[in-house]
């Protein structure tokens, strides 16, 4: 039954969090929204390397496949973007601009299941920026510019993609996690928690070079983010990269992401009993 109760409460919560992300308009014009940043940042930085490359370089096959590794790391980076922001500001929300963040944590459905079911609003998001710019980029660059990029929509293996997705969901949704709960107990921090956070893994997650050329003190750190093996297993099930290396990353994917699933639940137990014992689940930041 607490299970049921469990799930029925995220089901709910993801309802309530859908209508306040959409803001009950029109889907078609809230899909469009939503692909419109991820798009324009795979524009701004396609066009630069197919600008900046020397006239040797195009139409060459290191090239087109750096292109099409380019777009698939930029597309599924969606998710990492929709997730840290939507959850970073989540709590800001809740306790600042609608005060019921209070009157959801004594319920008797707490703030887990609510936390989750809005994590997953984010999920969606991000998924509808995935396919939409994935789409835009095969009918842009091989379509209209006839670059003839290996970009094959239709024949990405799914019995690669859908585990690397849903495990780099979860590793996701794990961090986000801790950035509520840094949200519940920080003040004034919550507008650039999210970027920073997805800032620091854009750069590291390896979403427009490869992390063998970062130093290799910050290739130690790009070793152990979840980021860099969801994107790696991804491009893997494009065809992107060497399909014999999947199996190791989809493992080293699975190990980051329950690190980061403890590393979640730990600090949002410390978060919690400091916000309780300080009166922090109704405090408003004012500015």
């Amino acid at each position: 039954m607490a299970v049921a109760d469990f799930v029925k409460s995220a089901r709910e919560s993801f309802r309530v969090g859908w209508k306040i992300e959409s803001n009950w308009t029109d889907p078609v014009l809230f899909a469009t929204y939503q692909i419109i940043r991820p798009l324009a940042s795979l524009l701004i930085v396609a066009f630069i390397v197919i600008i900046g490359a020397s006239v040797s370089a195009a139409g060459s096959l290191f090239y087109n496949q750096y292109l099409a590794w380019l777009i698939v790391g930029t597309a599924f980076y969606a998710y990492v973007l929709q997730a840290m922001l939507g959850m970073s500001l989540l709590v800001f929300i809740d306790r600042n601009r609608y005060e019921i963040l209070k009157n959801i944590y004594i319920s008797p459905g707490t703030l887990h299941p609510y936390i989750i079911g809005r994590g997953l609003v984010s999920v969606v998001n991000g998924t509808i920026s995935v396919v939409l710019t994935l789409l835009f980029s095969e009918a842009i660059f091989n379509g209209v510019l006839h670059m003839n990029i290996p970009l094959n929509l239709l024949g990405v293996n799914l019995f690669m993609l859908i585990p690397a997705v849903i495990l780099g969901i979860i590793g996701l949704l794990a961090i986000g996690y801790m950035l509520c709960a840094l949200s519940i107990v920080a003040n004034r921090m919550e507008f650039i928690l999210g970027d920073s956070v997805s800032g620091i893994f854009f750069l590291l997650g390896g979403v427009i070079f490869p992390i063998s050329l970062l130093p290799g003190p910050v290739q130690a750190i790009s070793n152990v983010l979840p980021v860099t093996y969801f994107l790696n297993t991804v491009r893997e099930s494009f065809g992107l990269l060497p399909v014999s290396n999947y199996t190791s990353d989809l493992a080293l994917l699975g190990v980051t992401t329950l690190v980061a699933l403890a590393l979640g639940i730990l600090v949002f137990r410390g978060a919690e009993q400091r916000a309780r014992k300080l009166g922090l689940f109704d405090r408003k930041s004012e500015y």
